[in-house]
């Protein structure tokens, strides 16, 4: 008998998160869900799980053998780890080494930061091969174990400046004014690199005052002589020819980063020579994604990667060359020197084909399942159902739409409540940042909860569109190079974006599915640039809104916060808000815009730094006498993976929105401070 979320609270649907398997992000190559030994006869699985109860994020390492995989066997349960201090997954980004029977990987449990683990699968003995006393955030292992590297916080973020104790001035130069409103008046520390071997003391490695190490990876060649990782520059003041370079990410940065003392999303990868003990720069150019394109050479003499090549000591045709194409290269170690090549001469991955083939199967309306199959012609078993209790549960169903905008058709997922009745106009909740039309998610956006409530809202009666994706990735250059649209690229995006908002109401309107007057949208991080302009520009009224953590597009968040707005000029028409640039400014950021918004508007903030990209809507609105709400949750991240967090958020969005569009209060007695504050603003 199956139980319809429709009966139960909004609060209670938000706790049902899906046990997940570790993110295909962390997996390497050969399998996109699991990590086989390298001699094939295991592989391991890490399903993850919210324990809201305890506040946890539970993590399970489960092995199979390969030969009993098609006799339904139960998983041997090696590890369990539970991650309460922070929000990282409990365990994360697990290797075997090269004997097959140990595992290695980042772990935590509950009132420690995450540390370097090994697991034999023989002995069943769980070692702790690091002990640093902050967490480590990122790691590398040479394949016999025999030397680590890793990333791991700074121990002290925010000591007292030596000027404070002395009461002299502070000079200015290059912080970021949060930090200088909190009272640290000096450029952040960044992450520290170190390495190890065996048991010997783990070394630190110096990457000194022209460079901040951010949450990165780590790389080791394969005779564990070299070390790559990458690294911010701090300073691009003695990088300015870099500005020549015909790239979109570099333009913006230094429209938005180029005074002195910024740290700048630009990095460089930095070589560590354990021989030597000698770090230098591998290619003095800058890297866009780094480790996007990169591997080592067998006899780690030598690395293969897309660069741009330096523009110094080039003139002419090279020189143009040089700034407007990437190249694939191998660099031979140590000496630097580098050759271009073609991109199949990097050296294909050691990884040994999978002797069995794992599928995670899920859709719209299926919860993930793990499937195991042997090609050719095999069919497929069922290995481990990842929720069997959802099968007790009508979620509703989700139907994927179609819809033109200006000859574009775009898709989008259509959530609707378990009691849907054909016919019915529904109030309708529009959520941004994408859409994936090939699974199954609680929220309907991958699980990210921070500004996402897709099946909760459902459940209390509301229509929720996800969108939107292209039919066709096609025509993301039509967008994008249409000039009708805007003046930029990203101009163009963020017309489309409104436009496709409003036809997509037209579309569900004529089906007579949903009440015009009780649609609601929600833009979270880049989206809320996105749903901001639509507030302001689009002639449709919407009656309620909400801006999630994101980047406003405005002026002050231009000049209080520009490392975090590198292409807003580009957003708002391609040039800085001056002078003549401020023209297409008040014509398109949603900041000057204020007095057209004609909505209620929610403005959530994820720690006391993001407070400065609301604070534009949030004093304009006020000053306006127009109905917003501002929640700071102070201990939060943008992407939540603590359970309290995700709760919080998504029954936030839940209330809002049934508040607007359904003129429903919580029952809440802990809610009712809220149920006035809003009566209030409704007053407005």
């Amino acid at each position: 008998e199956t139980t319809s979320l429709s009966s139960g609270t909004a609060g209670l649907v938000a706790a049902a998160h899906l046990a997940t398997l570790e993110s295909p992000a962390d997996i390497d190559a050969g399998s996109p869900t699991a990590r086989f030994s390298p001699d094939g006869k295991y592989f391991v699985v890490v399903v993850r799980r919210a324990n809201v109860d305890a506040n946890t994020n539970d993590a399970s390492v489960f092995l199979y053998q390969t030969t009993d995989v098609f006799d339904s066997p139960k998983p041997d349960v090696l590890v369990k780890m539970s991650s309460t201090s922070s929000d990282r997954y409990a365990i994360r980004q697990i290797h075997w080494l090269a004997d097959s029977e140990t595992l290695v990987f980042l772990g935590e449990n509950p009132g420690e930061c995450s540390q370097i683990y090994e697991f034999n699968i023989r002995t069943r003995v769980l070692r702790k091969r690091t002990n640093h006393p902050t967490a480590i955030t990122d790691y590398d292992i040479t394949l016999d174990g025999s030397a680590i590297a890793y990333v791991a916080e700074p121990p002290e973020q925010w000591p007292v400046p030596k000027e404070q104790e002395s009461g002299r001035e502070v000079v200015i130069s290059g912080q970021e004014l949060g930090n200088i409103l909190a009272g640290h008046h000096f450029q952040p520390a960044g992450q520290q690199v170190f390495w190890k071997r065996s048991d010997e003391p783990a070394r630190a490695i110096p990457v000194g005052s022209g460079y901040f190490v951010p949450e990165t990876k780590v790389s080791w060649s394969p005779t564990g002589r070299y070390l790559v990782f990458p690294a911010l520059v701090r300073d691009l003041q003695s990088r300015r020819d870099w500005e020549s370079y015909d790239d979109p990410l570099v333009k913006q940065v230094f429209a938005a980063h180029a005074f002195k003392g910024r740290i700048s999303p630009l990095q460089q990868y930095l070589l560590f020579d354990t021989t030597k003990l000698s770090l230098t720069v591998l290619v003095e150019a800058p890297v866009i994604n780094p480790f996007d394109t990169f591997s080592w050479a067998k006899d780690g003499q030598s690395v293969f990667l897309s660069s741009y090549l330096p523009l110094s000591g080039s003139d002419g045709a090279e020189r143009k060359a040089r700034e407007f194409n990437k190249y694939s290269l191998q660099v031979t170690l140590p000496s630097r020197e580098y050759r271009k090549v073609k991109s199949e001469d990097f050296p294909a991955g050691e990884v040994p084909k999978a002797p069995v083939e794992l599928t995670v199967d899920q859709d719209l309306n299926t919860p993930p399942k793990l499937y195991v199959f042997a090609p050719p012609g095999q069919h497929k078993t069922l290995l481990l159902d990842l929720n069997p209790q959802f099968s007790r549960l009508d979620f509703g169903a989700v139907r994927t739409i179609e819809w033109t905008v200006d000859g574009i058709v775009v898709i989008g997922g259509l959530y609707l409540p378990p009691d849907y009745v054909p016919g019915k106009s529904y109030p309708l909740v529009i959520q941004t940042h994408g859409f994936v039309p090939d699974e199954f998610s609680m929220d309907g956006r991958s699980e990210w909860s921070s500004g996402f409530a897709a099946r909760p809202l459902a459940a209390k009666g509301i229509l929720v569109l996800q969108t939107w994706k292209l039919k066709n990735l096609k025509d993301y250059e039509r967008i994008s190079t249409n000039r009708q649209l805007g003046g930029t690229s990203e101009e163009s995006i963020l017309n489309f974006n409104a436009l496709a908002y409003e036809r997509a109401i037209d579309r569900l309107v004529d089906d007579g599915m949903i009440d015009r007057n009780r649609v609601g949208i929600i833009g979270f991080s880049r989206t809320a640039c996105f749903v901001g302009y639509t507030l302001t520009h689009s002639h449709y009224q919407f009656a309620a809104g909400m801006l999630v953590d994101g980047i406003s597009c405005g002026y002050f968040e231009e000049i209080a916060v520009p490392e975090e707005s590198r292409d807003i000029n580009f957003v708002n028409g391609g040039a800085a808000p001056f002078g003549t640039g401020l023209s297409l400014w008040m014509k398109s950021s949603p900041g000057f815009n204020l007095n057209e918004v004609r909505t209620p508007v929610q403005l959530v903030s994820f720690g006391d730094y993001s407070v400065l990209t609301a604070w534009e809507w949030y004093v304009g609105l006020s000053l306006q006498d127009k109905p917003v709400d501002f929640i700071l949750v102070p201990i939060a991240y943008h992407i939540g993976v603590r359970p309290s967090q995700r709760m919080l958020t998504e029954q936030d969005i839940v209330d809002w929105f049934t508040f607007w569009l359904k003129g429903e209060e919580s029952l809440d007695p802990a809610k009712q401070e809220q149920n006035t504050r809003w009566r209030e603003v409704r007053g407005q």
